[in-house]
C-alpha cells in the first residue's frame, strides 16, 4: 500500500508514529450532555451495565472514552440524549469559541449537529444559535440531533455558507467547512486512500469564500473559529492566510485542553503570515482522535 500520506512527511512530526496511528481503529469518545444529565449520573448508569468508561482528559469532566464499545447508538442513554458520540478534536471547536451565555452564534455548516449542540450546552440553552445547513437531507439528522439532546435555542436555516445573508452580525461564528476529510481516515475498516493526484479539488476556493463571509458576519468584537478535519495546508493555513490578506483580521491564541502542533508558516513554495503559528494542528499519534486543524480569528490586524 506504500507510505500513508507520504506527501506530508516534511510537515508532520514523528511521521512513522503518525503512519502507525492510521492503522489503528478510531476510538469511541463521547460527550456527556449537561443539558440533560450530569456526568456522575451518566457514568453510574453506564457502569451499572458493566461498560468500562475512562476519562478522556482530567481537565475536562464531560469527555469520555468507551474502550470496549464500537458504537454507542444502541444505548438507552444515547436515545435519552444523555450522551453524544463525538471526536475529541471535534469538541475543541466549541471550547475554543467559548461563547458567553445569551450570545448570538452562527454555525455556518452545522450538520450533523455535534458542535452546534455543544455550543448550546456551553451557553446553557440561552441566546440564539443559527444552525445553517444547505442540504435538506442533512438538515433532517441535524434537527434530530438537536431534538434528542434537548437543544431549544437553535434555528435551522438552509443557505449556502459562502452566501449567508449579511443582514445580521454575530457575536461568534463557527466555520467547520467542507474539506477532503483526510483526518478521519484510518486503514482499519477502510479501503486504501486514493492518490493525492486523484483528490485535486476546488475546495480551497469555496473555503476561502466561506471564511471571508463568516468574518464579514462578525460583530465589532466578534470571534470566529475556522476548522477542518484535514491535513492539507491548502485547505488550512492557506485559507486563513487568504483571509488575513483580504480582511483586517488577526489570529488569536487557542485555548485547548489538548496539546497540538502550531500551524505552518510555509508549505512548498507558499509563505504564510507568521500569525499562522497561533493556529493548531491535531494529529492522531499525539491525540488519539480525528486529525484536525483550527484557527481562532478576530478583528484587527
Amino acid at each position: 500500500m506504500g507510505s500513508l500520506f507520504e506527501w506530508y512527511r516534511e510537515i508532520i512530526p514523528d511521521f512513522s508514529s503518525f503512519q502507525e496511528s492510521l492503522r489503528q481503529p478510531l476510538p469511541v469518545h463521547f460527550r456527556v450532555n449537561r443539558l440533560k444529565a450530569e456526568p456522575h449520573v451518566v457514568l453510574a448508569l453506564l457502569r451499572e451495565k458493566g461498560i468500562d468508561i475512562q476519562p478522556a482528559d482530567k481537565t475536562v469532566g464531560t469527555f469520555f472514552f468507551a474502550p470496549q464499545l464500537k458504537s454507542l447508538g444502541h444505548l438507552l442513554e444515547y436515545f435519552l440524549g444523555y450522551i453524544h458520540p463525538q471526536a475529541l478534536t471535534s469538541c475543541v471547536a466549541a471550547l475554543a469559541l467559548s461563547p458567553k451565555p445569551g450570545s448570538l452564534i452562527l454555525d455556518m455548516c452545522a450538520a450533523p449537529g455535534g458542535k452546534t449542540s455543544h455550543l448550546a450546552e456551553l451557553m446553557g440553552n440561552t441566546g440564539l444559535i443559527i444552525a445553517n445547513e444547505l442540504y435538506a437531507n442533512r438538515q433532517i439528522p441535524l434537527a434530530h440531533t438537536l431534538a434528542r439532546l434537548g437543544v431549544c435555542n437553535t434555528v435551522v436555516t438552509g443557505y449556502q455558507a459562502q452566501e449567508f445573508p449579511l443582514k445580521q452580525r454575530f457575536d461568534y461564528v463557527l466555520a467547520d467547512v467542507p474539506c477532503t476529510g483526510e483526518g478521519r481516515w484510518r486503514t482499519a475498516g477502510h479501503s486504501p486512500w486514493p492518490s493525492r493526484q486523484r483528490r485535486v479539488t476546488k475546495l480551497p476556493d469555496m473555503q476561502k469564500r466561506i471564511i471571508c463571509r463568516g468574518f464579514d458576519l462578525l460583530s465589532e468584537k466578534g470571534e470566529m473559529v475556522y476548522a477542518t478535519c484535514t491535513y492539507n495546508p491548502e485547505e488550512n493555513e492557506g485559507v486563513v492566510d487568504f483571509l488575513l490578506k483580504h480582511r483586517k483580521a488577526c489570529c488569536l491564541p487557542i485555548g485547548s485542553p489538548f496539546s497540538g502542533e502550531p500551524g505552518l508558516c510555509e508549505w512548498k513554495k507558499e509563505k504564510y503570515d507568521k500569525q499562522l503559528r497561533r493556529t493548531v494542528r491535531f494529529y492522531p499519534h499525539q491525540l488519539d482522535s480525528v486529525g484536525f486543524f483550527m484557527a481562532r480569528i478576530g478583528r484587527g490586524g
